[in-house]
């Protein structure tokens, strides 16, 4: 008995240390770095590594701006380096470690936003000066010295033992151990081929069609507004603030809910399920309901796409097989009801002209479930795009200095515009169909309160914008990264 006892836990102990074994011989061999030093790292090195770099940095912009007044020039190419220095400044200051660096909406980092405001004022008005040169002194004073409080909060806030240190972590762990990088490929091909299960993220559907969990368990899981999602936060209420203060700047605010593939496709997954449509099933309709009693403008997309999906022909469908986005059919059609729903504000016919064409290519895409499950067993699906291009050949870009509308989204912004064939995203067909340049923010699944944070970073980009254009999936309701924080922008 106490032979097998031993045995049984020499086992446990092989077991239990394996993946750090593995990861560890790995990394010898790799020359990568071995994730358990960063415990080490963060606790001895990066505290006083950061107070370093703050400090020469502070130093450098305050010598910046210093030149910047004796030039006495605050253009935007006079100011170029002292934005990047502040930029780099900010950088190091959120870079608290290699897990939990500070959330954009920690409150030290507002003098960044309200400095960044600050400057780009002064090429309007110059008598801005006085308070740019109090705010540039304050950062640079504030950072410029060697702080033990600084490291001493450091720890007590962001260190090695907080939950949201270990929380980040632990997942990286997870997600990058070569044991697990070597092995999970093979564990997923096993389950799908012996029992067609596509793994954790993904749902099978007819035909072999994969859908993203996390839309399907939008769509099962309770409302964003009921009682058991209470620990959630509300979507309405954050778009609400921003829309406050983008009316405080004079731009309007249009928002686009993403139908997810299930709200559109539920028949794929259940057949029971194909008489409905998104209306019939989907929370987002309670959301859209709620936005408009208080006045959000939006597009509703949930009902263009289902009496769309009556004229699918076989393989080509308004969304992917293998893929939680849309296909070009999709993007297009999105662009064209939403260019038609701008056409009717009266800002419309005043905005700059510029015209495109676009012309069709062959796109190879693979599918983004698929590669998340671990899969390589599907082949490449092929579909059609429009590649939109200036008609005089040059490629399509965003062009913050001329455009009056801006678009923030996600990846539905991203895929074919940013990714292959590039520029024939929903995006640039909307500039096709508008018939106006227009600019773009976009942060993958980060459309709920992310891709607000990057534009608080640079709030400036809202210069002489008439129209914001929000788009994001309806799962990030519930699952969007970071939930829905209230970030508030300089004025």
């Amino acid at each position: 008995m106490r032979r097998a006892s031993i045995i049984f836990t020499v086992i446990f102990c092989v077991l239990l240390l394996l993946p750090a074994g593995w990861e560890a011989l790995h990394c010898l061999r790799s020359g990568e770095r071995f994730q358990p030093v960063d415990l080490l790292s963060d606790t001895f090195v990066r505290p006083y590594a950061r107070e370093r770099a703050l400090a020469r940095v502070s130093d450098s912009a305050l010598r910046e701006w210093n030149s910047v007044k004796r030039r006495g020039a605050y253009d935007e190419d006079s100011l170029d380096s002292l934005f990047n220095l502040l930029a780099s400044l900010k950088d190091s200051v959120t870079a608290v470690n290699s897990y939990a660096p500070l959330d954009t909406a920690d409150p030290e980092l507002a003098p960044f936003a309200a400095l960044d405001s600050a400057l780009w004022s002064l090429s309007e008005d110059s008598s801005l000066v006085p308070r740019a040169d109090s705010l540039v002194k304050s950062v640079t004073s504030r950072y410029g010295h060697f702080s033990v409080l600084r490291v001493v909060q450091m720890y007590r806030k962001h260190g090695f033992w907080t939950s949201r240190y270990l929380r980040a972590y632990e997942h990286r762990l997870e997600n990058e151990n070569a044991m697990v990088v070597t092995l999970r490929p093979r564990y997923q091909a096993l389950l799908w081929n012996v029992f067609r299960d596509p793994g954790e993220k993904g749902v099978r559907g007819d035909s072999d069609w994969l859908f993203y969990r996390e839309d399907v368990n939008y769509l099962v899981r309770p409302s964003p507004f009921d009682r058991r999602s209470d620990s959630l936060d509300n979507p309405v209420t954050a778009i609400l603030d921003f829309k406050r203060q983008l009316d405080a700047r004079g731009i309007r605010l249009l928002v686009v809910l993403m139908p997810g593939k299930p709200s559109i496709y539920p028949e794929k997954l259940n057949k029971d399920a194909a008489p409905h449509t998104g209306r019939d099933f989907s929370h987002s309709m309670t959301v859209l309901d709620s936005l408009s009693a208080h006045g959000v403008d939006y597009v509703n997309l949930f009902e263009t796409f289902a009496q769309a999906k009556r004229q699918d022909s076989r393989g080509n469908y308004l969304y992917l097989d293998k893929d939680t986005h849309w296909t070009p059919r999709g993007a297009e059609l999105a662009a064209q009801v939403i260019a038609k729903r701008v056409s009717e504000y009266d800002f419309a016919a005043a905005l700059p002209v510029k015209e495109y064409a676009d012309s069709a290519v062959k796109v190879e895409r693979t599918g983004d479930i698929a590669t998340m499950s671990g899969l390589d067993e599907f082949k490449a699906q092929i579909v059609t795009a429009h590649k939109v291009r200036e008609t005089s050949g040059a490629p399509f870009k965003d062009d913050f200095r001329a455009s009056q509308i801006l678009i923030l989204g996600d990846s539905y912004s991203r895929i074919y515009e940013t990714d292959s064939p590039m520029d024939a995203g929903w995006i640039a067909h909307f500039a096709k169909d508008m018939h106006t340049p227009v600019a773009s923010i976009v942060s993958d699944g980060g459309a709920s309160t992310l891709v607000r944070e990057k534009l608080a970073r640079k709030s400036r980009v809202l210069r002489n914008k008439k129209l914001v254009i929000w788009e994001f999936v309806e799962r990030d309701l519930r699952y969007g990264d970071s939930g829905w924080k209230k970030i508030e922008m300089e004025k």
